[in-house]
């Protein structure tokens, strides 16, 4: 028997595998986040200490395209995780356990049938 299974413990009920689930959904997006603010910070340095006097623009075009594309993916990340997966989540369990209430009460029509 595994003793974790998809980086969840076994053992944990329903909702506690849940919350232990968006808790490495959030703590993944910190990391993600702090990752963004140093290379950020390193390239800003490089560029500001190595580039920032010369006519080639070349490495500031460089570093502003990496801080802008990269920042929509942190704030998509963001999005994602914090505002949007509750949301979601809640909407597709609702929706999944009104599909499992549909299904089991077509299994006991059936099964009532069948015994007649």
């Amino acid at each position: 028997m595994k003793e974790v299974e998809n980086n969840i413990p076994v053992h944990m009920e329903e909702e506690e595998k849940q919350i232990y689930s968006r808790a490495r959904k959030r703590v993944s997006f910190k990391i993600h986040l702090t990752i963004y603010i140093l290379i950020v910070i390193f390239f800003w340095l490089l560029w500001y200490f190595l580039f920032k006097g010369r006519e080639d623009t070349t490495f500031l075009k460089f570093t502003l395209a990496v801080t802008l594309f990269w920042f929509v993916f942190i704030l998509s990340h963001y999005l994602i995780v914090y505002k949007l997966n509750t949301s979601l989540l809640e909407k597709e369990v609702k929706r999944l356990k009104k599909q499992n209430e549909k299904l089991k009460t077509q299994y006991e029509e059936l099964n009532k049938n069948d015994n007649l």
